[in-house]
């Protein structure tokens, strides 16, 4: 019983620091304000978090589990390159736009000097299972053989765009338009032999 109220209460100042982050910012969201509106004690974060660095640093951590959680959803090892890719790529993009505030807390603080290199390497192991697929990828010549923050930098900025425009202007992304862009992104990145 004690354990599954920690765990909510942990579940809840991260939920609450989000909210806040995300409308207000690092540096207008305190410790008292994330305690008030979560309905509890600031000592009560400062007993499952050191400090705000260290809270921010955990919210992102969980963040790239759900994410990576997400991606792998229905996830098979059977299909084409090209079947897994446009599978993992649909289940980011659609995660990011079912979950805007976290999509818009990674894109805000993925680079802050707050977040620790610990972190960046923990999340750097949490997304192994899809660095293994690029690297299998590229192996195989199915996908082009860039050093893998090329290959990311090709993948992940369409994902940015495309759910900043649905997000943010209210374009309709359609399973139509996934489709394609899932399809483009591939194209990008796809081995093509020499003719």
């Amino acid at each position: 019983m004690v354990e599954h109220l920690t765990a909510d209460k942990r579940t809840l100042i991260l939920q609450t620091t989000l909210d806040l982050m995300t409308e207000y910012g690092f540096h207008a969201t305190p410790i008292s304000l994330i305690a008030q509106h979560a309905g509890i004690g600031a000592g009560t974060i400062y007993r499952y978090f050191d400090n705000k660095e260290h809270l921010i640093n955990e919210l992102f951590t969980e963040i790239k589990k759900r994410v990576i959680k997400a991606m792998l959803q229905d996830y098979r090892e059977e299909g084409t390159f090209k079947e897994r890719f446009k599978h993992l790529w649909k289940n980011l993009i659609r995660y990011c736009i079912d979950h805007p505030k976290e999509f818009q807390f990674v894109e805000q603080y993925r680079y802050a000097p707050f977040v620790s290199n610990m972190t960046r390497e923990e999340t750097f192991i949490i997304l192994a299972p899809i660095m293994q697929f690029f690297i299998e990828s590229k192996r195989a010549k199915a996908m082009k053989d860039l050093p893998l923050y090329t290959i990311i930098a090709l993948l992940y900025g369409p994902i940015v765009s495309l759910a900043k425009l649905h997000l943010d202007h209210n374009q309709q992304l359609t399973n139509d338009r996934l489709e394609q862009a899932a399809e483009a992104c591939w194209d990008a990145v796809a081995y093509k032999s020499e003719e």
